[in-house]
């Protein structure tokens, strides 16, 4: 195993009370989530933290990272997550093993009852909201057809008017949508006035392609980016683009869609099934399914399955176009389920090669730009 794995993602829940026409987990090409259990049960919960654990001591990790996932994670019911916080705190404590809890929602059950129970069980949350109304509606529907802005938005107003919300909440979570002008999304961010607004490029392939042509996203981030660094707040961030900065300064980041150090990610189902990241469900039917179990799989065990190591081995394992990129350690080859092709093989730069590697040199232009003269030959 190039690099035990750290940060789990753990579906929580299985089902979703939005349906937003871009989701990977249940509107692109996977449908194997309807023989998925609604939500994780406490045997299964106690089975993850036994073998987190016992992974954790193996390779002498002293903390891991617990993502509560789904679906929409607070589906689960505010018992049934206090109860997993707990399980796995404990357990993971009996081994000495310190364990940071977050989670993503779409905002729309939120209320004081989940606000404190957050709070109390230590569990950070980032909610989903990709704009304006006339953006987020346009993508985020429920069952119904009806939008849900108007909850989302009032559930991040909850969280920050309330006294507790500042211990759990801090960051929002939009996909791109190149049909909105970035400025307007930016002025939209100062009006929410969350610190954190991270970006999510569509998932998306060279046999499914994105829904824009890969020049309109270079061109939408590039000026997402100079509008976010022109304004240079230091309450502000921009986790995407910030993690490009630190890779230029020399900093070790191990993300799963940029850069090109290994992976820590492993997703555990509601099931017990252990996967890969579920981005790659936008690739094929099935793709994550390796057969592999919490009731009789060792993590250590996945070492030896393709698509795992294949994931975990960052820029060892991209293919020859982008191992001779001078942008290769900073966008990583990008997210490797964006790297699938019509041949059925990850051996491909990104889609969105046309857009990331264009903004690598931008943004390293830009700080380059920036540096006072006697210090520009350093970031030459």
């Amino acid at each position: 195993m190039s690099i035990p794995f750290s940060t789990f993602v753990v579906k929580v829940a299985s089902r979703c009370n939005l349906n937003c026409d871009y989701c990977y987990m249940y509107n692109l090409e996977d449908r194997t989530y309807r023989n998925q259990p609604a939500v994780l049960t406490d045997e299964v919960a106690r089975n993850a933290a036994g073998r987190i654990a016992a992974h954790a001591v193996a390779h002498d990790l002293g903390a891991v990272h617990f993502i509560m996932h789904g679906g929409e994670p607070l589906l689960a019911g505010k018992r049934r997550i206090a109860r997993i916080a707990t399980i796995v705190r404990e357990l993971l404590a009996l081994h000495h093993v310190q364990v940071r809890f977050s989670m993503q929602s779409n905002g729309m059950l939120i209320d004081d009852e989940w606000i404190e129970l957050l709070a109390d069980h230590a569990i950070r949350i980032g909610v989903s909201v990709d704009g304006p109304r006339e953006v987020h509606d346009q993508h985020r529907l429920d069952h119904f057809g009806n939008g849900s802005f108007d909850r989302v938005i009032g559930a991040i107003d909850r969280l920050k008017s309330h006294p507790r919300g500042p211990e759990i909440f801090s960051n929002v979570l939009a996909v791109v949508d190149t049909d909105i002008d970035p400025e307007t999304l930016l002025e939209f961010w100062d009006e929410i006035d969350v610190v954190g607004f991270d970006l999510s490029l569509p998932h998306a392939n060279h046999l499914h392609p994105p829904p824009a042509p890969i020049e309109t996203y270079r061109d939408w981030l590039i000026a997402f980016f100079d509008g976010w660094f022109d304004r240079n707040k230091a309450n502000r961030h921009v986790r995407y683009f910030e993690n490009m900065m630190r890779m230029m300064f020399g900093c070790q980041i191990s993300t799963d869609n940029i850069g090109g150090k290994p992976v820590d990610v492993l997703v555990i189902e509601t099931d017990g099934s252990l996967e890969p990241t579920d981005a790659f469900k936008c690739c094929f039917d099935g793709v994550t399914k390796l057969g592999a179990n919490l009731a009789t799989t060792a993590l250590d065990e996945l070492a030896d399955n393709p698509l795992i190591e294949a994931f975990q081995n960052g820029s060892a394992g991209l293919c020859k176009t982008c191992q001779s990129c001078e942008a290769r350690d900073i966008c990583g080859g990008g997210y490797m389920p964006h790297r699938f092709g019509t041949d059925g093989s990850f051996d491909h730069p990104s889609v969105y090669c046309g857009a990331l590697k264009p903004l690598v040199h931008h943004i390293h232009g830009r700080i380059k730009d920036s540096l006072p003269a006697q210090m520009q030959g350093i970031a030459a």
